[in-house]
């Protein structure tokens, strides 16, 4: 009985040692098994001051247990600064931020800087476990978009004990006293909304984002700053909130403003995403734009300039708020008690779709 014991044992200890070999252990498996953040591992494997022996004594002993050792990348990242910089953005195929990476890794890439990027999906969970993993990758830096109005202060702090500097673009919180780039959105908004009030359309409809984006948010304080600059009327049934900020959410309100009793005779649109669908249902409903009814978008996207009529939008510089992004990390890695701040006044670039020519007496 003893022998089989004494075997099984034997057999357990080389199936694990074997399994290991198949898949090695990495931070996050020692986080996840110890209900900690892969920023503590990291530090207690780097024999950090700020760790408590407990914690440093399990994180220690679980990875003698399975043999982990740190890749190659991470060790040498750990010896010298890293020439890696990490990227968090909602979602990599939306034009803007698509824009946004390209200018990041066209200034990186001259000064020999890796670019490593993540994607949120609009997900707190997920932004704050991109971060920690770049924490644990000893980046350089990292620049995030936000996916909400205010950020996890944790991986703030975190950042700041690593010596990581932070770079925050396009939605920035409230109060935030940090490194940011972004683009006037009020103004942009305003803007919008002041060009169709000077082509002579009285009724002006806003599909708006929702309540949670200080972006979208703030465009629609530009729509309503213009409003009642003009002494407009402000109208709460010629606003609709987008869950999704989709084309369908835009083919659906339009539907519902151009079938209820008191038509807008023009819609400003969150994105050119949205003034998709505004499009779409336009056609449908025989209503030609621009005659009829006007539209402007945000966002100057790829597809504004191909739509007809063409799309009035307003120009969200991405390629230039990349540029300034890494320009700005790279700055702070040199002064690090210095804030660097910066904000894009909005353009307006004037098409087709918003100026209004004489048709049935209009």
């Amino acid at each position: 009985m003893f022998f089989y014991v004494i075997l099984r044992y034997i057999c357990r200890k080389r199936l694990r040692k074997t399994l290991n070999m198949a898949r090695k252990l990495t931070m996050k498996d020692i986080a996840e098994r110890l209900n900690i953040s892969i920023t503590t591992v990291s530090r207690a494997l780097n024999n950090k001051s700020d760790i408590g022996e407990s914690t440093r004594k399990a994180v220690l002993e679980l990875a003698k247990e399975y043999d982990y050792s740190p890749n190659a990348i991470a060790s040498s990242l750990r010896k010298s600064k890293s020439n890696l910089i990490g990227v968090v953005l909602p979602r990599l195929e939306h034009y803007f931020f698509s824009t946004v990476l390209k200018g990041i890794v066209s200034y990186a890439q001259k000064d020999d800087y890796i670019v490593s990027v993540g994607e949120s999906g609009h997900n707190p969970k997920r932004e704050s476990e991109l971060i920690e993993h770049f924490i644990g990758m000893n980046v350089s830096g990292i620049i995030l978009a936000p996916c909400r109005n205010e950020i996890n202060i944790s991986y703030v702090n975190a950042l700041k004990q690593n010596n990581i500097p932070l770079i925050l673009i396009d939605r920035i919180p409230k109060n935030f006293e940090g490194n940011y780039v972004q683009l006037n959105d009020f103004h942009g908004g305003q803007m919008a909304v002041r060009h169709l009030i000077s082509q002579g359309y009285k009724k002006i409809a806003h599909i708006k984002g929702h309540e949670y984006s200080s972006i979208a948010e703030a465009r629609f304080q530009g729509y309503l700053y213009a409003l009642k600059l003009h002494n407009y009327e402000f109208n709460p049934a010629m606003v609709k909130t987008c869950e999704f900020v989709s084309a369908e959410e835009g083919y659906y309100f339009t539907k519902e403003l151009m079938l209820s009793a008191n038509k807008p005779d023009a819609i400003f649109t969150v994105t050119d995403e949205v003034a998709l669908g505004v499009y779409e249902a336009l056609k449908e409903l025989d209503l030609k734009i621009a005659e009829d009814i006007g539209v402007v978008g945000f966002s100057n996207s790829m597809v504004s300039n191909y739509l007809c009529p063409r799309l009035t939008t307003i120009d969200q510089p991405g390629e230039r708020i990349g540029e300034n992004a890494y320009e700005f990390l790279r700055n702070s890695l040199e002064q690090n008690d210095t804030v660097f701040q910066k904000v894009f006044e909005a353009k307006l670039l004037i098409r087709e779709s918003s100026v209004r020519t004489v048709h049935n007496g209009k």
